[in-house]
This record gives structure tokens, C-alpha cells and sequence, in this order.
């Protein structure tokens, strides 16, 4: 029995050995090249990436911008007042916002403003199915102090599992932006928000926490929602997601961009349902940094800074425009 084990192990062990040399060498998450992304069809891991990124040049900026990826058209990159970096990643949700500032300030790097946009995401996805995703896995915030930890996020991606990717990876074709929203067949479509599993309460600590961090460490926040098309809008809405505003209201003042207005009723402005375009990141900076919104956009509450004077107006404007 024991020589019938040996020569198992000795069939079984190379082929393992083949298989996780393999994972290593497609990594179709870019973990072990997120110095060098490779295009090949299958979306990085942006999270670690980019904390790694970060990480690697403590020096190179002053200013993050963090969020989902709604927030990855929003050009912080032309801000000339500070040196940007666009934190966008998957999924983005605040619980993962504060752990990466933690490990950031941890490491002594600490930005002199951080701008954060939330949507219902804060309040749908639970930040414990990230853990199981290979796309999300957030960046170890446990690394900083335990070198283990860092060794058991990497071994997740040694796993034959992401041999699957290979036929994506072979098929692989570059999609521009306009021929992907001409694809777009909005008469189908009815948005992509999901029920509030997570929950707002969870999601208002999660903020909290961000807002506590921040204030200790004499981080300027600024805080926005994100501008959901229409039809992602009104099934958030659904959920419960004017109750969030309402909830997030009262620990912070932000600026709002949700709503039902002449930019989210727009297809011309979206990429699909979930993904605003470039032109819309502009308005958002131009009101935040600029204080330039159109009159006919604020009197939608598109630009709108909510506080404690000015909230009961706007949700009063939010809840009429609900059918």
C-alpha cells in the first residue's frame, strides 16, 4: 500500500507542479504581473492592483478618488489643484474603501483629500462575497503586519481554476466604447440594482468608519453619489435607496447626482444601465471642484449639496419624481 501511494504521489505531484506553474504564468487576474497588465480579455483584479500600485509609489500622489467602477470615468487626472489617482475598481464598496485607507495610513501614506463616491452597491453587496471572487478579492489588509496573509491571498490564484480562462483569453477582441454602447438595446434593459442584502445600516458604518479615519487623521472627504441611470435608479429605489440617502444624510454632507434628471434620463450619457460616460465624470468635477452646475440640473437635484439645511427639499424632490 505504501509503495502504490509513493508512485501516486510521484504521477500526481508533476502534474500539480505543471498546473500551478500554469496559473501562474496565464494569471488572468494580472496578481503576479500588476506591474505589467496584460489586455487579455479577462478583467484584473483592480483592487490589489492598484493598492499595490500605490504601495510601490507612496510618493506620486496626494489625492485618491475611490468608488466603484461607475466612478472610473471621471477624469480626477486633469485636476491641476493635486496629484489624483483614480482608485475605481469592481464592485468598489466603502467596507473595502476604509480597509485600503487603513493599510495606506498605516503605511504612513496619507493623502491630503480623499473623494469617494457611493451608490446602492454600499448597501447591496456584501463585502464577505468579495473574499470568494477572484476579480474582487480585496487587497490582505492583514499583510501589513503578517507576511503569511500576503502568501495565502497569492495562493488563491495558484488554484487550476483560472485555467478556465483560457478560451476567453484565446477569443479575446478589443471592444471600443462606442461600439459597445451601440450594442446597448435599452428597450430591454430595466436596470441592475440588486435587493439591499447587505443592508443600510451595515453600510452607514461602513461610511462612518471612513469619516472617522479621516477626521483622525486630518484627511479632507469629500463624499457624492453617483449619477444611476434612470432605470437603475428606480429599482434602487425599489430597495430602499432613498431611505440610504436619507440615512447618509445624516452623519455627512455630500453632493448628490442621483435622481431622475436631464442627464440620468439620458441614454446618450450611459455606456448601459451601470456605467455612466466620461462626459457625465465632467459635470460631476465640475461642480465639486468648480461650483459650475447648470441651474436647470441643480433645480432636478443634480449637483445638489446636501447638508442639514437643504435635505429636506431634496428629498422631497427625490421621492416626487417616483411614480
Amino acid at each position: 500500500m505504501k509503495k502504490l501511494f509513493l508512485k501516486l504521489l510521484l504521477l500526481v505531484a508533476p502534474l500539480m507542479i505543471l498546473m500551478i506553474g500554469l496559473a501562474y504564468m496565464l494569471d488572468p487576474y494580472n496578481v503576479f504581473h500588476y506591474k505589467n497588465i496584460r489586455d487579455n480579455g479577462v478583467e484584473p483584479n483592480k483592487n490589489y492592483i492598484k493598492m499595490r500600485y500605490l504601495l510601490d509609489n507612496p510618493y506620486k500622489f496626494d489625492s485618491y478618488l475611490f468608488g466603484s467602477s461607475r466612478v472610473g470615468r471621471i477624469n480626477v487626472g486633469a485636476l491641476s489643484e493635486a496629484r489624483w489617482y483614480n482608485m475605481t475598481y469592481s464592485e468598489g464598496i466603502p467596507k473595502e474603501h476604509f480597509e485600503n485607507l487603513e493599510v495606506l495610513v498605516e503605511k504612513k501614506i496619507i493623502p491630503d483629500t480623499v473623494l469617494i463616491g457611493v451608490d446602492d452597491l454600499a448597501s447591496s453587496v456584501n463585502p464577505q462575497s468579495h473574499h470568494h471572487q477572484l476579480l474582487r478579492m480585496p487587497y490582505p489588509k492583514e499583510a501589513v503586519h503578517n507576511q503569511f496573509a500576503y502568501g495565502r491571498f497569492l495562493i488563491n490564484y495558484l488554484n487550476p481554476v483560472v485555467l478556465d480562462s483560457i478560451p476567453i483569453i484565446a477569443s479575446h477582441r478589443r471592444d471600443n466604447d462606442k461600439q459597445s454602447a451601440q450594442r446597448t438595446n435599452w428597450e430591454t434593459l430595466t436596470g441592475w440594482a440588486s435587493p439591499f442584502d447587505y443592508g443600510i445600516a451595515n453600510a452607514i458604518k461602513d461610511i462612518q468608519s471612513i469619516i472617522d479615519l479621516c477626521n483622525k487623521n486630518n484627511i479632507k472627504l469629500i463624499l457624492f453619489t453617483s449619477p444611476l441611470h434612470k432605470l437603475t435608479y428606480q429599482k434602487a429605489v425599489s430597495f430602499g435607496y432613498i431611505d440610504f440617502l436619507v440615512r447618509l444624510s445624516d452623519i455627512t454632507d455630500y453632493y448628490n447626482f442621483s435622481g431622475i434628471n436631464d442627464v440620468t434620463a439620458n441614454n446618450a450619457n450611459y455606456l448601459e444601465p451601470s456605467h455612466y460616460k466620461s462626459s457625465v465624470g465632467d459635470l460631476i468635477i465640475d461642480t465639486i471642484f468648480y461650483n459650475k452646475t447648470a441651474p436647470s440640473l441643480l433645480s432636478q437635484g443634480f449637483g445638489y449639496q446636501v447638508n442639514a439645511k437643504t435635505k429636506t427639499a431634496l428629498f422631497r424632490l427625490l421621492r416626487s419624481q417616483i411614480p
